[in-house]
């Protein structure tokens, strides 16, 4: 039986990432007594979205139609013996208001959610989606790391599952052509203002982009760079593509797929990025959550890009107390 639990399961983001969990979970497993297990999913959440979870968790289960158990709880403590632990949790992001503004406040959120992981689930694999993500992702690494030693390995933060999905759109609807035409569209950097979405690595129809098409390209970058904030400005945020872009994530360590997708992980030297942090880098998730980072070829400026990312990223950091 596998276990997933979601922290701030009652917000939107949380509630998407529960329905598009529930898709993969599904079936039933017989254990090694050939008895029907059910997969579960734990929705947790404030004492006050409480009963929202429980409406949550009746209409999720009406709409996957499938054998997966899902329960609403208002205590970490029964995210206890979890496979896979997504955090959601934190104040969303308003109109006018970038990712870095949400730090501080978001930032003491984490670490507490942090340490009842450690208490309750030590052993579990940690997702981490709540804003500003990288950072987020590394106060998430740093309070576990202090109590139980874990691993970076298996704490990764999902952005660039999310931006790289936007830029490979982007990029159909500036050269009008399908989606299944598109590949290699990725997106580093940093999970807000700083990420980079790559040009060396985008393929049309399995081949490069023109010269004369790099202008198309820079204008699928800028849209992909500014998406979060234009769904902001409209008064709305965005839960549907995280929901989607968590379970890819899911499913990838589930099935032990080592396929390579650009997630917040601890840099440990790659791509040139010195000192301790979270960033986006192309990364190979399986069983064990990050199996390897993976060393694309790309220009020398991008890696200047990417390197110049971290050292926003570091003075960010420098800004909270862990």
């Amino acid at each position: 039986m596998v276990k997933i639990s979601v922290i701030g399961a009652g917000g939107r983001v949380g509630s998407s990432c529960v329905r598009n969990i529930a898709e993969i979970l599904g079936n039933k497993r017989k254990n090694k007594r050939n008895e029907n297990t059910k997969n579960t999913i734990a929705m947790i959440d404030i004492p006050q979205a409480l009963n929202l979870m429980k409406g949550m968790a009746i209409d999720i289960k009406d709409a996957v139609m499938n054998d997966v158990e899902i329960f609403a709880s208002d205590n970490r403590k029964d995210a206890a013996d979890s496979d896979i632990i997504v955090i959601t949790a934190g104040k969303p992001r308003g109109p006018g208001m970038t990712r870095e503004q949400l730090l501080s406040e978001n930032a003491a959120i984490i670490k507490v959610i942090a340490e009842d992981i450690a208490k309750f689930s030590p052993d579990a694999k940690v997702i981490v989606v709540s804003n500003p993500l990288d950072v987020m992702s590394y106060v998430v690494y740093e309070t576990l790391h202090k109590i139980s030693n874990k691993s970076s390995k298996e704490i990764i933060g999902m952005g660039g599952v999310l931006d790289s999905m936007r830029y490979r759109k982007f990029i159909a609807d500036v050269f009008n052509c399908g989606l299944k035409d598109v590949s290699g569209a990725i997106v580093l950097g940093i999970h807000g203002e700083g990420m980079v979405p790559m040009e060396s690595t985008v393929r049309l129809k399995r081949l490069k982009i023109k010269e004369g098409d790099k202008e198309k390209l820079n204008e699928a970058a800028k849209k992909t760079t500014s998406a979060g904030k234009t769904i902001a400005d409209f008064g709305a945020s965005a839960y549907f593509a995280p929901g989607v872009a968590v379970a890819k994530m899911i499913n990838a360590i589930m099935k032990d797929t080592n396929e390579i997708l650009p997630c917040s992980v601890l840099s440990n030297g790659n791509y040139g990025i010195n000192g301790e942090l979270f960033i986006g880098l192309p990364v190979r998730i399986g069983k064990n959550g990050v199996e390897k980072i993976a060393e694309l070829k790309i220009s020398d400026e991008e890696r200047t890009k990417i390197k110049k990312a971290a050292e926003n990223l570091k003075n960010t950091l420098a800004q909270i107390k862990i």
